[in-house]
């Protein structure tokens, strides 16, 4: 038991509190509940850069996971992590790419403190407790800069989201995002 507490802790120290993510004001103006879905059981915030290549290549496989996980009551937000971006910009890049989750802006960088991200694309996944149960990399496709694999060897976030939905504990919390780095204001 002694074990499993001081685990829980480490976890806690690594994963910052997400309680304050409730409420997303998506391209458009609407302000969305992430957690008013009936049965919603985990929402996936991912950090992305309109200017950011590795960010911009992981548009499919997060399509692919909000296909799969969507259903079983998991939400995706795609985070602008630059404050600058334009409704405009953002709004022409979710055409571009064909982003299927909302969208949000993150003025001000308020998300981005809160979950700790520092590099686009970096998935922070939440409960509805508040509490964050995962935060890096989609996957291993980008071992480093420069360093791309054909095919992924481990789907991090795959892995995290099944454990949630299971009630199983994650099996790595945090992982190391490679991407384009977050400058904080």
């Amino acid at each position: 038991m002694r074990g499993v507490l001081s685990m829980l802790l480490a976890v806690t120290a690594v994963l910052p509190c997400a309680a304050e993510v409730q409420v997303f004001e998506v391209l458009g103006g609407e302000r969305v509940a992430v957690f008013a879905k009936d049965g919603a059981k985990a929402a996936v915030l991912v950090f992305i850069d309109t200017e950011c290549p590795i960010a911009n290549a992981y548009h499919p496989e997060l399509r692919r996971l909000e296909k799969k996980f969507g259903p079983q009551g998991v939400r995706f937000f795609m985070v602008h992590a630059d404050p600058e971006t334009s409704v405009q910009k953002a709004a022409k890049h979710k055409e571009d790419f064909g982003i299927t989750a909302p969208v949000v802006i993150d003025k001000g960088q308020k998300w981005v403190k809160k979950t700790g991200a520092t590099v686009t694309p970096e998935a922070v996944v939440v409960t509805p407790d508040g509490g964050s149960v995962y935060r890096g990399r989609i996957d291993d496709r980008y071992a480093d800069f420069g360093k791309k694999r054909p095919e992924a060897k481990t789907r991090d976030l795959e892995l995290a989201l099944t454990a949630v939905l299971a009630g199983r504990p994650v099996p790595s919390p945090r992982t190391k995002a490679v991407g384009c780095r977050i400058f904080v204001e």
